[in-house]
């Protein structure tokens, strides 16, 4: 028997650019649904044009965020454009944007206008800031946000300068966020019949994954502060030098695993040192733990140290380079990266979704579109 998409039948016109609107419509995409990219005459999402790598004259960005989705050139600031706009969102399930808040409004495609037209349309829009507040209209971008919110200020070594986390977090999560209320919205659709918008911001994003770290503060706890690869909730818990590298240890899952840690390293004589009886003693005392374990793993290089502690049932890894990931077994055995035929760019890899579901297929295998490559069809076509 043949297996469908999850989102077999689901319609979306994605008016998205940049990073955190395509990655949420390529989601989409990869669940089953058709999703049309509407994109500027001639130029097209500015992430085409966006290095510094390319193939073909392709750019890796666009490449990387718009894998299922065809291309329809349309620019809707003028009537014609947007009437044909208009007729094509008539044919949807869901709608995405990501413009300013308000943007959309002059041009009667914001969410209240096109509500009353198709009150059953699901709108999702993904902001910098939000819809409401002093900074609703605020351009927003990943790194800016990740300096405003707070984030930025916990990052890096301590008494060393901010570090930004070296991937756009924030937008690739208010993309998933996005999506969840993009099928929540279906979902309460099938029961209402009636759609709904769907509001979501990088600045919520980094507040949600900012979690522990606010309830923390607001129940008594200290401003957080660098704290390099240090956890401030558990300890050991952080990356150590060896002899040739770096090795994350993970010894907090309770007394018996502190004390396994402890012998594996011949550090027995710490199993009952007051310092760090607990883990909130070790946490307090993190400075003075990882001396003690990093004048052990000094002796000999990662690898040796992976062998010592797996075999006691202590997790760790090594720190390793993207290359060596790459080239392991486990990434291999997982098929993440698949390959997809570009009419322009060729062979070129695509890292899937990272999602399995035993009764339906996701990822589709169509490459990103040239753009233009759906003028003058519709859904239908």
């Amino acid at each position: 028997m043949t297996m469908t998409f999850p989102l077999d039948g689901v319609k979306v016109v994605d008016l998205t650019q940049y990073v955190a609107g395509p990655y949420c419509t390529q989601v989409l995409a990869d669940l089953g649904a058709a999703v049309l990219k509407i994109e500027r005459p001639s130029s097209g999402d500015v992430y085409r044009r966006q290095g510094p790598v390319f193939k073909q004259g392709e750019s890796t960005s666009f490449l990387t965020l718009n894998r299922g989705k065809r291309s329809i050139e349309l620019d809707f600031r003028d009537e014609r454009g947007r009437e044909r706009l208009l007729q094509l969102i008539g044919d949807a399930d869901v709608l995405v944007e990501n413009t300013r808040p308000g943007g959309l409004a002059r041009f009667e495609l914001d969410y209240r206008s096109l509500s009353r037209r198709f009150p059953e349309l699901i709108y999702c829009s993904i902001s910098g800031f939000g819809q409401e507040g002093p900074l609703a209209q605020s351009g927003g971008y990943d790194l800016t946000i990740q300096a405003l919110s707070g984030l930025m200020s916990m990052t890096g070594q301590p008494g060393g300068p901010p570090a930004k986390i070296p991937i756009a977090a924030l937008d690739f999560g208010s993309a998933l966020y996005g999506v969840v209320g993009i099928l929540a919205a279906l979902r309460q659709r099938e029961m209402t019949g009636r759609g709904q918008w769907v509001k979501t911001s990088i600045l919520e994003c980094a507040l949600a994954w900012l979690s522990m770290h606010i309830v923390t503060l607001l129940l008594g706890g200290e401003e957080p502060a660098p704290l390099g690869t240090r956890s401030p909730f558990f300890a050991p818990y952080e990356a150590y030098r060896t002899a040739d590298g770096y090795l994350v240890v993970v010894g907090t899952g309770g007394t018996d695993s502190w004390g396994d840690l402890c012998r594996s390293l011949g550090l027995e004589r710490l199993i009952d040192d007051p310092r760090f009886a607990t883990n909130s003693d070790r946490v307090s005392n993190a400075e003075a733990l990882r001396e003690e374990i990093e004048q052990v793993l000094a002796r000999a290089p990662t690898d040796h140290w992976v062998e010592i502690l797996a075999a006691a049932g202590i997790a760790c890894a090594p720190v390793q380079r993207l290359s060596a990931v790459l080239a392991s077994e486990q990434v291999e055995a997982l098929e993440m990266v698949r390959s997809l035929v570009h009419p322009t760019a060729g062979p070129i890899p695509s890292v899937r979704l990272p999602l399995r579901l035993s009764e339906a297929p996701v990822t589709v295998s169509e490459p990103p579109p040239l753009l233009g490559d759906h003028n003058g069809r519709g859904f239908k076509d």
